[in-house]
């Protein structure tokens, strides 16, 4: 019987013949990594510490065709839970239950993936944002003079403490703050028992109550135990009899389901159909007028997030398709994610530098030596500093021990 490690990056299936990467996860969660930095362009309207006066969306680079993720490209972040969550509720919540993946090697294996490059992109954007406000008098897009915050981030807790909204220092590093505390959540109820799809249902479903106080927190709750639900669709799909057939249909609804979410994007029928429908219902009744957004994002975690991944693991498993050559960008996508904001300030100092205004950056041609750089600047640090302090950091307990 082959050995299970539980300290798996890429995303892998236990099966009878070892371990087996699902590649088109990977991909999904490096174009979702990616996708988050259009949503972020905007920030290039600001290089000077205030927001340019006036300023268009669609100045920005190849916006007739990236228009959706220049609207909607913060939503790719509810991806990242979610993905999470299947990996989580398949590689070791049956392993946290049985006591075979004990809470410091859990903790040591999430310590080791995590923080390292955390803790170096906070470094680089206190040091960075130092120097844009010597610079400029501002901070770039978030603050960086809160020593409170500053420690809470330094503890992967600047979300919980207090639980709140607000982007320090590396601002998109929320995320990491939220999935460490899911990761303890996670860890205590699998541990008590509570690891089948039914509990993981109910936390996610909790989580939609928690939206309107805090919707990172909200976020997190929903989409990473969405994802173990999805995962036990998943296993249970994948042993039946229909197994390809329903991989087909899934792959013909999710396809159906992405075109309804660019269509909305663009043009917001269903917004206006709703709209209509909520003007014909008394005042008392009338919810959606003031929470449509709200409704709209919910609609998305609940439906087309769980379909996609489904689709895409069952596909990958019952039919052979191959997205080996795009999940390379799974495997950088923690680095590009949090080196994109970092980048951006360094762009900006260099825009300042040379005198040069957001326009420069308007450009298709900024656009794409920015995602050239970025992917490079992953590549690097995947292979020669994320992996590295993996290795450092999961050899410790046995180099102390052998000491001793």
């Amino acid at each position: 019987m082959p050995k299970v490690t539980y300290g798996l990056n890429k995303t892998e299936l236990r099966t009878g013949a070892g371990l087996k990467r699902l590649y088109s996860l990977d991909a999904l969660r490096g174009v979702a990594a990616l996708s988050v930095v259009f949503w972020h362009w905007q920030h290039f309207y600001a290089i000077t510490g205030s927001w340019q006066a006036v300023w268009h969306r669609e100045d920005q680079p190849f916006f007739w065709l990236l228009k959706p993720l220049y609207l909607e490209g913060w939503a790719a972040v509810d991806l990242f839970f979610a993905l999470s969550g299947f990996v989580f509720f398949w590689l070791y919540a049956g392993a946290i239950r049985e006591g075979k993946a004990r809470a410091g090697k859990f903790a040591l294996l999430r310590f080791s993936r995590l923080y390292p490059l955390f803790f170096l992109t906070l470094m680089l954007a206190l040091v960075l944002e130092t120097i844009f406000h010597g610079v400029t008098g501002k901070y770039f897009i978030f603050p960086a003079d809160d020593w409170w915050r500053f420690a809470a981030n330094l503890l992967v807790l600047q979300q919980w403490l207090p639980p709140n909204t607000d982007q320090y220092f590396n601002g998109p590093a929320w995320t990491v703050s939220i999935e460490a505390i899911l990761y303890v959540l996670f860890f205590l109820l699998c541990r008590v028992g509570l690891n089948g799809w039914k509990t993981a249902l109910v936390v996610s479903l909790a989580g939609i109550f928690l939206y309107d106080w805090n919707w990172f927190i909200a976020r997190g709750l929903m989409g990473f135990f969405l994802g173990g639900v999805t995962y036990f669709a998943f296993a249970k799909l994948k042993e039946s009899s229909h197994a390809r057939l329903i991989s087909k249909l899934l792959g013909v609804l999710v396809l159906a389901l992405w075109a309804v979410v660019v269509i909305e994007i663009l043009y917001g029928p269903l917004h206006t159909a709703c709209s209509w429908l909520s003007d014909r219902v008394p005042d008392d009744w009338d919810y959606y007028s003031e929470n449509a957004d709200s409704i709209f994002h919910l609609v998305y975690i609940y439906t087309v997030i769980p379909v996609t991944i489904v689709a895409l693991a069952l596909q990958e498993e019952m039919l052979g398709l191959s997205y080996k050559r795009l999940s390379y960008l799974g495997d950088i996508s923690y680095s590009t994610y949090m080196l994109h904001f970092p980048l951006q300030i360094v762009c900006a100092l260099s825009a300042l530098a040379f005198g040069l205004a957001p326009a420069v950056f308007m450009h298709g041609v900024s656009m794409i030596a920015f995602y050239a750089v970025l992917i490079g600047l992953g590549a690097l640090s995947y292979r020669f500093y994320e992996k590295p302090m993996q290795r450092l950091i999961r050899d410790l307990p046995a180099r102390f021990g052998a000491k001793s």
